[in-house]
């Protein structure tokens, strides 16, 4: 599947008003009871309703706050990195998906942070049995087949720089 637009890979799907056209609509989605957008021209409808200028406007300063200051910060704290083979089993098996998820990086920066935040969370999640506890009844709830994406996402996870098919 390849994106509708006149690129080999997109920076991104445009989602809003291109000139005076509405280039997407969102819709309410009745048997999902959740909102989608309806891109012209496209395949698939994206779930949510992601807003650019929300994305790129007040969330700008949270996102940078949470690289900069979380992550970063938090990774100068660790006093050691734990070898993955020597984590707990719950945390071992966040380890390994993080590791199949900076594997699929295509950005090096993204790869580079996710790195630092696995390690982060990692250190934090086996030192700490009471978030770890936390975490783990909260993925014992999870409804995985809610979390899995389908075709729709993945076709717009391409447009991300991540190699969504690996």
């Amino acid at each position: 599947m390849k994106f509708n637009i006149f690129k080999k890979k997109p920076i991104a799907v445009h989602y809003g008003e291109e000139g005076k056209k509405q280039m997407a609509q969102p819709i309410f989605n009745e048997k999902t009871q959740s909102i989608e957008l309806r891109i012209k021209d496209e395949e698939f409808p994206l779930r949510g309703f992601p807003r650019h200028h929300v994305l790129h406007g007040p969330l700008v300063p949270l996102k940078r706050y949470i690289k900069n200051l979380v992550i970063e910060q938090l990774v100068k704290c660790l006093p050691y990195k734990i070898p993955d083979e020597n984590l707990t089993p719950a945390v071992r098996e966040l380890a390994r998906v993080m590791n199949l998820v900076i594997e699929s990086e295509d950005e090096p920066e993204m790869k580079h942070l996710m790195t630092q935040m696995k390690d982060a969370v990692c250190m934090i999640l086996q030192e700490d049995d009471a978030w770890r506890f936390r975490l783990q009844w909260a993925a014992e709830k999870l409804d995985i087949k809610k979390f899995k994406l389908n075709d729709a996402d993945k076709y717009y996870f391409r447009g991300k720089s991540f190699q969504v098919d690996k």
